[in-house]
């Protein structure tokens, strides 16, 4: 999971990041980072917000390929 994934997981369940933090087990300051893109989501903090949302590993796959695709397509479009 990137860090732009798990923000946006974040604020879907409009939780603050010291509120989501505390569901998944992680400092608000890891929190933070990880929404910055200084520290990566590990596998174990992976697993839990799969756990507690009830997502699996594919639906975040889909999430991460769907943004790619949104971001490549808006590139195209400021380009035309």
């Amino acid at each position: 999971m990137n860090g732009k994934t798990f923000k946006l997981l974040r604020l879907h369940t409009g939780l603050t990041q010291q509120a989501f933090g505390d569901l998944v087990g992680i400092s608000k300051q890891l929190v933070s980072l990880i929404e910055l893109g200084q520290r990566q989501v590990t596998p174990n903090t992976t697993a839990k917000i799969a756990r507690h949302f009830d997502i699996t590993d594919e639906f975040v796959v889909f999430i991460e390929k769907f943004d790619t695709l949104s971001e490549i397509s808006d590139r195209t479009k400021r380009r035309e």
